[in-house]
């Protein structure tokens, strides 16, 4: 389990930086909160299609290495070559080319490693498995957070050289640790993927959720730093260290989340993690100063584990045998693909309203994805 989140702290090492570092990055180019937002909306459009296709892509190849981890690979080292190349220009347009080419080979990675969870561990190991993976993988972000981000200012690409080479580690571990088992190749059904999704009403509700949730969550996230540093009127290194605050809380309650769920229920454990996320993040910038605001991001990180950690393999249960990738490539468009909506109307409420408005609209839209969450009725775990 170990080795295998080994592949998540790639992951969560690439979020540390399009968090912490590349909005800064690209509102020095861009000069506007709007204009920042709408740039990194941009970058839905790959996490739409492309971890749908690879997705399928890796459900129909066998080759000697396997299903899921050629397309890992090259997925990877697309968004390698983009991030390097970036450190050399200085061009808006030519930054958000390499940008979405970026986001495109990390949105190709992203769908087959999810799948693999579901063909390396059994179901009733799933939800100990994904409390490892966000455990051992959320090292990521907060190695990125005390190591490369909080030195932006001073060495603007020390972030760019940190991200490639943990990306590169990572999955030198994850390679060398897993063996794939071998596999059926899924064939081609009348219909495609999406008839086979259109015939389960379950995980088009799961999906409609996720929606909703996530455009708040990249609402908020995407504005984070900038949105701490003036409410609060810190520095950016306080405003990081706030960041860094909610990240120890969702990595150190990973596996104990993970634990509760198996316990108490994967869906009422996702369903209470939304609803406290939505409420700290609403009371974050009005209860009175900087150290005040601490706890609430003690509880939003917690909670947001539970989001993670337990609405993951709450998903795997509600899929059909077969095709595991093509349903995890469309979980991940939706999680993803919510980039073309979140950053731009996250941009454009800070202009329009303040930044502190930035956290209830966001808060309003976990809201919403609870309430969807809440129709879906719970059935017998399946073979997926």
């Amino acid at each position: 389990m170990a080795g295998f989140a080994m592949g998540l702290f790639a992951v969560q090492t690439f979020w540390g930086f399009t968090m912490a570092t590349l909005p800064l990055y690209l509102r020095d180019l861009a000069g506007s909160n709007t204009l920042t937002g709408i740039l990194l909306s941009t970058t839905g459009i790959a996490g739409i299609v492309f971890p749908v296709a690879s997705g399928a892509v890796s459900d129909r190849i066998s080759t000697r290495w396997g299903r899921r981890k050629p397309v890992i690979a090259a997925g990877w080292t697309l968004a390698c070559c983009a991030l390097l190349a970036m450190t050399a220009v200085r061009s808006l347009p030519a930054v958000l080319g390499l940008l979405v080419l970026a986001y495109a080979g990390f949105f190709i990675a992203l769908g087959p490693y999810f799948a693999l969870l579901a063909d390396t561990f059994p179901p009733e190991e799933r939800s100990a498995a994904t409390g490892v993976m966000f455990l051992v993988g959320g090292t990521g972000i907060l190695s990125y957070l005390l190591f490369a981000a909080r030195f932006y200012e001073s060495s603007p690409l020390w972030p760019f050289f940190w991200t490639v080479g943990g990306i590169v580690l990572a999955n030198s571990v994850l390679f060398f640790v897993i063996r794939e088992r071998a596999a059926a190749v899924a064939l081609p059904r009348p219909g495609g993927l999406f008839g086979d999704v259109l015939n389960e009403r379950t995980v088009i509700r799961f999906y409609a959720g996720m929606l909703f949730w996530w455009t708040g969550l990249w609402m908020v996230s995407t504005f984070f730093i900038i949105a701490y540093r003036e409410v609060f009127g810190v520095s950016i290194a306080r405003a990081v260290a706030a960041f860094l605050v909610l990240n120890v809380s969702f990595v150190l309650s990973a596996l104990p989340v993970g634990l509760l769920g198996i316990r108490y229920g994967l869906k009422k454990i996702t369903a209470c993690g939304l609803g406290l996320l939505a409420l700290s993040l609403a009371f974050t910038p009005f209860i009175g100063g900087y150290d005040a605001s601490l706890p609430f991001l003690v509880v939003a990180g917690a909670s947001y584990s539970a989001v993670l950690a337990v609405s993951y393999p709450f998903f795997l249960r509600l899929l059909p045998a077969g095709n595991t990738a093509g349903f995890v490539g469309l979980y991940m468009a939706c999680q993803n693909g919510t980039l073309l909506v979140g950053p731009a109307l996250g941009g454009l409420v800070i202009d329009l309203f303040g930044y502190s408005v930035l956290f209830v609209a966001a808060a309003a839209a976990i809201l919403a994805g609870l309430a969807v969450f809440l129709t879906i009725k719970e059935a017998p775990a399946k073979a997926n």
